[in-house]
């Protein structure tokens, strides 16, 4: 049996979630394909998916398999690519992982690779911050851009971009009508925030404790969209890092105020997976995400929040 080979065919067929599929993508038989993980799934000693009828599924089995199986062919690439002398032109797949408050980057990123690196692929994932640092110690991502509201260094990230907290709300609404609102000022106005688990709900939460006030945290969603749109049709207010108010909360309909007494920052931190080593390809997203993401804190200039 061909390990490398089996434990190909079983992430494509894994990240394709059906045998047809993947062969098509591979250009491969699906009898080929079925062989090699029928040929895994007797070293494993156990079924790796439930076939369905719209394609397959992973096990339990399976799922605990798969990032292992990821991190074996990423360090087989990795040591193929530097010996084809790739060190100078990497090859290979990248998973990304970003908040939405990062989300711009990502465009920035692709274009880069585009044109200075096309043997890069680039997978990206975004999710707020919870998710993000869950991906990575699965090692399901790579590189992770996740958010942190605290002075304290994360073990092992780097710390990317910082940005002032503010609140933001629809127009005329008076708790947004002066340049800055004391932290005080939160208690009982109805916020539209990110689904928990939630960094900077976990870090209002602990300051609200401190100072004995209650938070009304009225609407959560997992879609920044959505948060955005309650905002506007729902007249809730949310708390968002100053370089998004600016550019998803138009000055036209939205108002923001720079949060204070205490203020608060968002530090943006890149984290690399401990999960499996690093590929020369995540090597260069990795110095890009250090170049190109630092200039979006340029988009804070101007406004009232400074």
């Amino acid at each position: 049996m061909d390990l490398l080979a089996c434990l190909r065919a079983f992430a494509g067929v894994a990240d394709h979630g059906s045998l047809t599929r993947c062969a098509a993508a591979c250009g491969t038989a699906p009898s080929a394909l079925s062989r090699q993980i029928a040929a895994l799934e007797v070293q494993a000693q156990g079924r790796l998916f439930h076939r369905t009828g719209r394609g397959v599924v992973l096990t339990d089995v399976g799922r605990r398999m798969l990032p292992r199986a990821k991190a074996l062919l990423a360090e087989s690439d990795a040591l193929v690519g530097e010996l084809r002398g790739e060190r100078t032109s990497p090859a290979g797949t990248v998973e990304l992982a970003v908040v939405p408050s990062v989300r711009p980057v990502v465009a920035r990123l692709c274009a880069r690779l585009q044109q200075e690196f096309p043997r890069i692929r680039l997978r990206a994932h975004e999710a707020f911050s919870g998710h993000v640092e869950a991906g990575l110690a699965s090692g399901t991502v790579d590189i992770g851009l996740f958010n942190r509201y605290t002075r304290a260094a994360v073990r092992g990230a780097e710390a990317l971009l910082r940005s002032p907290m503010v609140l933001v709300g629809p127009k005329g609404l008076a708790v947004v009508d002066a340049s800055e609102v004391p932290f005080r000022q939160l208690a009982g106005v109805p916020l539209a925030m990110p689904m928990r688990p939630n960094a900077l709900i976990g870090m209002m939460e602990s300051v609200a404790q401190r100072h004995r006030l209650a938070l009304d945290f009225r609407f959560e969603s997992g879609s920044e969209a959505q948060i955005v749109d309650a905002v506007a049709a729902a007249g809730l207010c949310t708390v968002v890092p100053h370089h998004v108010a600016r550019r998803d909360y138009g000055e036209s309909r939205f108002a923001w105020s720079l949060l204070a007494q205490p203020r608060f920052e968002q530090v943006t931190w890149m984290l690399i997976t401990s999960a499996r080593p690093m590929s020369p390809a995540a090597r260069v997203v990795a110095s890009l995400l250090r170049e190109l993401t630092p200039p979006l804190a340029k988009e804070e200039q101007g406004g009232r929040a400074t």
